[in-house]
């Protein structure tokens, strides 16, 4: 008898006791604007454009997906260099299990940032939110009832009653963050920040008359670059989140190897990889390639799965693609002087 996995979503949904949780993504270092609002234009470069996908569990035969795209850029006032405001939209999608459990949220995200002097800034995001949780009826499900005693049948009535329930919801977040940012150059930086999100503790629940409201997602993220050699760099990477009674703890190392410095040409290529900690034991294991051409960068990893799940996965865990292009514009000259013809 096969029980579908909607069964355990549905009730971790709808359980008083237990809450749903937010997306992540192991590259959570090339997806800014979901780990903390505040990271907002703080980048090398005047605009960003990414997008993130992830195939989880790829070897479970149900679909788990995530999708995300962004935008942000800076505004800068050229009349004063103290400080400058960037904004950004993000969208995320998520489906999972037979149900097709899906997620579509719409956020736009804003900062503020001080420079302290020429090598730190300090920064300030908010972000605001729209989102929609739905799932589909739909054949695909399979109930106990439905098991003859011998096998499957799809003609047995399920015996469900989605009476007085719905199959979506609606609701509206917001959080907000804090980033410090060290810069000695554009190879030797440090970000440091913190961030919650679903402060207002929005209502999520599939019947009108639930009462169960979405908990707050703690972040702390630490992003790092140092440059060791001409041609190469160390980075180191970590975040720690926290959602109800859930958590994780990722840190990361890749090596920056820049294969070609020549300008116009530039490529870098990272190698490394991430590890994700549960409850203090080891998750997943997550090696990672990344190419950096000119301005455009492409993250290629896979998580190798190492919890309890992996009697249904056989360690295969799924794919995880990012892609960022980020625009830098000419800035004009302060004092521009004409030398005369002759």
């Amino acid at each position: 008898m096969r029980i579908s996995i909607f069964t355990f979503v549905l009730v971790f949904l709808l359980n008083p006791g237990l809450y749903g949780q937010d997306i992540h993504y192991s590259q959570f270092f090339n997806s800014a604007l979901n780990k903390n609002p505040a990271l907002t234009g703080i980048f090398n470069g005047d605009i960003r454009i990414g997008a993130n996908y992830k195939h989880q569990w790829y070897s479970v035969p149900v679909p788990y997906l995530t999708f995300s795209g962004y935008y942000d850029q800076k505004f800068l006032n050229p009349r004063n260099e103290d400080y400058f405001w960037s904004g950004g939209v993000l969208l995320n999608y998520d489906r999972a299990g037979d149900s097709r459990m899906d997620l579509m949220q719409f956020a736009l995200s804003g900062s503020f940032t001080y420079l302290l002097n020429e090598n730190n800034l300090l920064t300030a995001g908010l972000q605001g939110s729209l989102a929609r949780r739905s799932f589909r009826y739909g054949s695909n499900l399979r109930w106990d009832n439905q098991f003859d005693g011998v096998m499957f049948n799809e003609m047995i009535p399920s015996g469900e009653d989605f009476e007085g329930g719905r199959n979506g919801f609606g609701f509206v977040s917001f959080g907000g963050g804090l980033n410090y940012r060290w810069q000695r150059t554009a190879r030797t930086h440090v970000n440091l920040g913190g961030a919650v999100y679903h402060i207002n503790t929005p209502s999520h629940s599939f019947f009108d008359d639930g009462n169960i409201d979405r908990p707050n997602r703690f972040t702390i993220n630490f992003n790092s670059s140092f440059q060791i050699s001409e041609f190469f760099d160390l980075q180191f990477h970590g975040l720690a989140q926290f959602q109800g009674p859930a958590h994780e703890y990722v840190p990361a190392m890749l090596i920056s190897m820049h294969i070609n410095r020549q300008r116009g040409r530039e490529f870098r290529m990272d190698v490394g990889g991430m590890v994700r900690l549960n409850d203090e034991e080891m998750d997943a294991i997550i090696p990672m390639v990344g190419f950096d051409f000119r301005n455009w960068y492409v993250g290629v990893s896979y998580d190798i799965n190492l919890s309890e799940f992996e009697i249904a996965t056989d360690n295969y865990g799924g794919p995880e693609i990012s892609f960022i292009y980020k625009i830098t514009n000419v800035k004009p000259l302060n004092n521009f002087k004409t030398c005369p013809i002759f």
